[in-house]
């Protein structure tokens, strides 16, 4: 019996499962001892969202309207999360000077 839709963007949703949890197994194993002391410039900065981002171009055009609009509505939030934690990191990161007093002479008689 063939496939529907759904069963097929399961089936992919597993799969891209799959290969990042395996991503992940093999990148453990390449964790220095001191973990960021690698001595080595990792080419990648954000390897996680390179796989967010693989597995959503492999969807696209795969997956039911309905699915799809779900997985859009999903990734918007998370791209929204993760602006609020920058903004959020940013603003504690910025030095801001105290707001200059104000100093009013008092006359002494």
């Amino acid at each position: 019996m063939p496939e529907s839709d759904f069963e097929a963007a399961e089936r992919l949703v597993r799969e891209a499962q799959e290969q990042a949890e395996r991503a992940a197994r093999e990148a453990a194993r390449d964790v220095p001892p001191n973990g960021w002391a690698s001595g080595q410039p990792h080419t990648n900065p954000f390897p996680d969202l390179g796989a967010l981002v693989a597995l959503v171009e492999n969807l696209r055009g795969q997956l039911p309207p309905e699915l799809a609009r779900q997985l859009a509505d999903a990734l918007r939030e998370l791209l929204i999360a993760l602006r609020a934690v920058l903004d959020y990191s940013i603003e504690r990161l910025e030095h801001k000077p105290p707001p200059e007093r104000e100093v009013e002479d008092i006359p002494i008689r």
